[in-house]
């Protein structure tokens, strides 16, 4: 459910798009519109302001609010639809918020910025990280905290270290997230597949691949994979410790969405399992702002020396401006209710996706309750054809095709992204994918 100054919000911003509202117009006074829309000033002062941020509309001083100059009209008919893009809409970026943030770091880190910090992280930001994490059912020392450059940092140190079990290769999921297999192919990492679907693994087939195949660790997204949007419950996850275990296969466990999860009995694997056994890792790029290039990985005391002697071969440290800020906004009352919007963002997105592949007659489709990621089957279809028939409708999508250890046989399936398409751009883009599916269904 929206704010009502969101609302009031998207009803200027939709008039201004389609040409009502023109650049350099004034626009109705604050009284006018809060009778046209029955409510208070006050909240279309704030409607304004959010607009005013995303530098729509400009106010001038004791003459109102006017139409920036090179807001482009939208043209509804040639304007593009990104469901590939996997980052916030600027509608929930916390850029403001963030802002103050930085000054504040600036002010108050003033002498470290201009110092080299350990390679381990800023001691003020990981004290910060072990208290945020308990809410997530999530209890370690700061001492077992380590700051990265995003996760694809801790992912390539990851895969480059020994471990202690003194194996080599490194089993995913298939699909899996697309920068893994890249960051594994970088460092010549031997990687095996094993099939995930909605379901969950086949936990016969996962004992045995830990039992046969050298495995040095099993890296799985547990919550709104990347790129099914899948999860497991807390069975399967307890199952895939116990098998770990027994044939001593570390777990790395990444938690990208914790965020928005919705269920508060899904607790993450690290909070299910032997600790020594599962490096957790989080990035805060997906929902905060993608360029902060900051996340964090929880790392068992045997791999640490190892860890932190990469790290330092990588970077002496991760920018200590960037980490004083998110030290402050994990502190402050902004991240909550940071929180608190995304989720019902992102939670509104998926809703209106599940209503359109209803309505579509799009069966074989998997749209989790949450997160940012859907796919459909298209069997007996080819997903890169139809992705370029669907970006000459002006529609951009991925397929899972990225997704997959080259050479393993795969279905075919579409990665929806919901970040940037508005509601309406949902449902034109799912229109048109069913046209393509279901060819002989009157529309």
């Amino acid at each position: 459910m929206s704010y009502k100054y969101e609302i009031a919000a998207d009803f200027i911003r939709q008039k201004i798009f389609s040409g009502i509202y023109r650049p350099s117009e004034k626009l109705p006074s604050i009284q006018t519109l809060s009778k046209e829309l029955c409510c208070n000033s006050d909240t279309i002062v704030k409607a304004y302001k959010l607009l005013e941020s995303e530098h729509l509309i400009f106010a001038f001083p004791k003459s109102g609010f006017f139409v920036v100059k090179s807001v482009a009209i939208e043209d509804r008919s040639t304007a593009v639809v990104d469901l590939a893009t996997a980052c916030p809409h600027d509608s929930i970026n916390p850029y403001k918020d963030f802002h103050h943030c930085m000054e504040k770091a600036i002010s108050l880190y003033e002498k470290k910025l201009f110092e080299y910090s350990t390679a381990q992280g800023m001691s003020e930001l990981i004290m910060s990280l072990a208290k945020h994490l308990v809410n997530f059912q999530v209890f370690t020392k700061p001492k077992n905290i380590f700051i990265t450059n995003g996760s694809q940092q801790a992912l390539y140190i990851l895969g480059t270290i020994p471990f202690p079990n003194g194996r080599t290769k490194v089993l995913v999921e298939q699909p899996t997230y697309p920068v893994m297999l890249q960051v594994m192919k970088c460092n010549k990492t031997p990687i095996v597949g094993i099939r995930r679907t909605h379901k969950g693994l086949d936990l016969n087939e996962l004992e045995s691949i830990f039992k046969r195949s050298d495995i040095k660790f099993f890296y799985t997204m547990p919550r709104y994979q990347n790129p099914t949007g899948f999860c497991y419950d807390n069975r399967q996850k307890k199952e895939i410790i116990r098998l770990a275990n027994h044939y001593g296969v570390y777990i790395i466990e990444d938690d990208y969405l914790a965020d928005l999860e919705l269920d508060t009995k899904a607790d993450p694997m690290y909070a299910l399992g032997e600790q020594e056994r599962i490096i957790y890792i989080r990035s805060f790029s997906k929902t905060l702002l993608p360029g902060l290039r900051l996340g964090m990985a929880i790392v068992p005391k045997e791999l640490q020396d190892v860890f932190i002697t990469y790290k330092r071969s990588i970077d002496l440290n991760s920018p200590i401006l960037t980490q004083g800020a998110l030290e402050i906004y994990l502190k402050s009352s902004m991240y909550k209710f940071h929180v608190q919007r995304i989720k019902r963002f992102y939670k509104e997105k998926m809703d209106v996706l599940r209503e359109a592949c209803e309505l579509n007659n799009i069966i074989k489709c998997y749209i989790p309750p949450t997160g940012i990621y859907a796919c459909i089957d298209i069997e007996g279809l080819s997903a890169d054809t139809l992705v370029k028939r669907l970006a000459n409708h002006n529609v951009l999508l991925n397929s899972t095709n990225s997704c997959y250890i080259d050479g393993i046989p795969h279905s075919e399936a579409l990665r929806l992204c919901v970040c940037k398409g508005n509601d309406d751009d949902i449902r034109k883009a799912v229109r048109l994918i069913g046209q393509e599916i279901n060819p002989f269904r009157v529309y």
